[in-house]
């Protein structure tokens, strides 16, 4: 078993035959669903789709597709190249960082700012 499919879940052993039995799928947690409109505020987790990027998963997380080397740097040593995911890879959604105003509007630092 490799290291992917030890990520995706691929590749499970079966439960010893008098462990108790789980549901074949459990829905996925809060913090696996895809984000809602606007800012991420603490880390959340998000599984990769058919179709996704990390460009678009950016832009539904931070409103920012350009922002996607936030999610790639978080996930590393698991992604090595950005435009290599899969789906059912488990990612890690970094929280916001400073950078913007919760408006989304771009301020200068405080030293500057009355310059």
């Amino acid at each position: 078993m490799g290291l992917l499919d030890f990520l995706t879940g691929k590749g499970k052993k079966a439960p010893a035959s008098g462990a108790p039995q789980q549901p074949a799928e459990a829905p996925p947690k809060a913090e696996e669903q895809p984000a809602a409109e606007g800012p991420v505020t603490a880390e959340t987790f998000y599984v990769v789709k058919e179709g996704d990027t990390l460009w678009k998963i950016a832009e539904a997380h931070y409103g920012a597709g350009a922002r996607y080397m936030e999610i790639f740097e978080a996930n590393r040593p698991m992604l090595s190249d950005p435009d290599m995911i899969h789906p059912g890879q488990r990612l890690r959604i970094p929280a916001a960082s400073g950078g913007a105003s919760a408006s989304g509007e771009w301020k200068p630092p405080s030293e500057i700012a009355g310059k």
